[in-house]
């Protein structure tokens, strides 16, 4: 079908909504992908246990409208001129509904410290090998197995009152629609499915202990799911009947913001965590790397992931713990460290951090890892501390860009650039710069600072037939800002650092991390 005609005095408008575990957004673009108006809600944890880490959905969906509310008063338009809806979430972390569709149990997300046990038990039983090598991609402590073994272990009663497990933004669309479903993205996120299929796995099912009764139906990312329902609209300040797309896991979403979707590049979300995602034209045969392997969004494509713990949360809590005597607001100290940071040399003069706060993914799955300064002289400054904690999330960007680059190269295929966006740590000039010496690549950014809800957007148009297809949604919408290109000469300086920071972390690991 073709695209219909994208005129400028009666242009229609997209939502896409985006739930993280910190936080939900809601953005309105219009159909060349300009931000017109937005909105957040925090998202708060649960008081429980010691290292605990649930969610409330039924709060989701009241962030949900108070964000959608918040967008629709930004951008000054009214909800009859929304013209459709994508919703994209985190991935991994089921969501336990009754018959009633309502919650049987908070929602556990990825780094609740007690899924290490429930990820060992797994591996105890000799379940996480099989279920790696069917599903084909890799299982950690946060991902959907050890988070439902634990509620089946542990809450069983919860599990018996359940009749469908979901995603995080399944729930959302539900809340909009009334209607119960999945789809491939976020379903081959739970490692229940023997990718290149496209359907839930009887084997995958039985060897995790999921009833697949209690499974959703799976649907494709960009085809309309439903539509907005009276009293979703009545919530949510939405015009009942809007049409709501499938939609996908957030960070794939936030590749087509990016526009990434051809074969052999990639993404990279300087988030909470350091994700690079790639994607690849048909399914991508990992073996012997420690990747994650979902479908794309895109028909045909395939994504493979290599994640740190490390992210903008590092520089976060840099912030916090040692600026308290900048009396400003965030943005402002972060411009006066990053100009502090300017100021030091490459490498921070032997000044070495380690940013595992939360233990590390790729490449040394361990969630026991912890943070260090190493190396610390008299003479190292505030600037030193903030610029080695840039290099030291770059590095781990990097241990992850090997294994990616790795795979590429066996299909030989041959990954020239990456992108990013305007959001999270990528926001900062400098750590851009700093990554892509590190890298020893260009880095594209792209001009937008709501990748995922821009692409759950986009997703929404290729269900109305505003778009061909997604390549043409990214055509009109996707618009590359700037491109940070590596120095050779610090490039060298980095590879040389970054070899002793992993050499280092391998001598202390055995010591203090087991």
């Amino acid at each position: 079908m073709p695209a219909k005609a994208i005129s400028g005095a009666k242009m229609k408008h997209l939502l896409g909504i985006d739930i993280g575990t910190t936080g939900l957004k809601a953005g309105i673009f219009d159909l060349r992908g300009s931000l017109i108006g937005r909105g957040y809600a925090a998202n708060q944890y649960l008081s429980g246990p010691t290292g605990s880490a649930e969610q409330d959905p039924k709060a989701w969906w009241v962030g949900a409208c108070q964000a959608i509310q918040t967008a629709l008063n930004d951008s000054g338009i009214g909800s009859a001129e929304i013209a459709a809806i994508g919703v994209c979430g985190f991935h991994h972390c089921p969501v336990f509904l009754d018959s009633q569709g309502e919650p049987t149990r908070p929602c556990i997300v990825t780094h609740d410290v007690r899924l290490s046990e429930s990820y060992d038990d797994l591996g105890r039983q000799g379940i996480l090998e099989p279920v790696t090598k069917l599903s084909g991609s890799l299982v950690t402590t946060g991902h959907f197995p050890p988070i439902y073994h634990f509620v089946r272990r542990d809450d069983s009663a919860a599990l018996a009152r359940t009749r469908w497990i979901m995603l995080a933004k399944d729930y959302i669309r539900f809340r909009l629609t009334g209607r119960i479903g999945t789809e491939i993205c976020d379903a081959t996120g739970t490692n229940l499915i023997a990718m290149p299929d496209q359907q839930w796995s009887g084997e995958l099912c039985r060897l995790v202990g999921v009833d697949r009764e209690k499974l959703p139906e799976i649907g494709t990312p960009s085809s309309v799911f439903g539509s907005v329902t009276k009293d979703a609209a009545q919530a949510s300040g939405l015009k009942a009947g809007i049409p709501v797309v499938y939609g996908g896991g957030d960070s794939h979403c936030a590749l087509v913001g990016l526009g990434v979707i051809g074969s052999g590049e990639v993404g990279m979300l300087l988030g909470t965590n350091s994700t690079l995602r790639a994607s690849f034209t048909g399914y991508v045969d990992s073996a012997g790397h420690h990747v994650w392997k979902q479908q794309h969004v895109v028909p045909g494509k395939f994504t493979v992931s290599a994640s740190s713990m490390a992210g903008s949360s590092v520089l976060s809590w840099f912030k916090d713990m040692f600026c308290g005597e900048y009396h400003s607001a965030d943005d402002e100290v972060y411009r006066k460290l990053e100009l502090l940071a300017e100021e030091v040399s490459p490498g921070s003069d032997g000044l070495f951090f380690h940013p595992y706060l939360h233990g590390e993914r790729s490449p040394f799955r361990n969630p026991n890892a912890r943070g260090s300064f190493l190396g610390i002289a008299h003479w190292h400054k505030k600037g030193h501390f903030a610029r080695s904690v840039m290099e030291g999330v770059a590095f781990c960007i990097a241990n992850c860009f090997d294994t990616i680059n790795d795979i590429a190269r066996r299909r030989n295929e041959q990954i020239s650039t990456v992108r990013t966006g305007e959001s999270g740590g990528a926001r900062i000039k400098l750590w851009r710069q700093i990554i892509a010496d590190v890298l020893g690549t260009p880095i594209e950014v792209v001009a937008t600072e709501e990748a995922g809800c821009l692409g759950a957007a986009l997703l929404a148009g290729v269900g109305i037939a505003e778009y061909r297809d997604i390549p043409d949604a990214i055509g009109h919408a996707v618009r590359i800002a700037k491109q940070v290109t590596p120095d050779p000469g610090t490039s060298a300086i980095y590879r040389e650092a970054r070899n002793l920071f992993n050499r280092v972390y391998r001598t202390i690991e055995p010591i203090l991390y087991k």
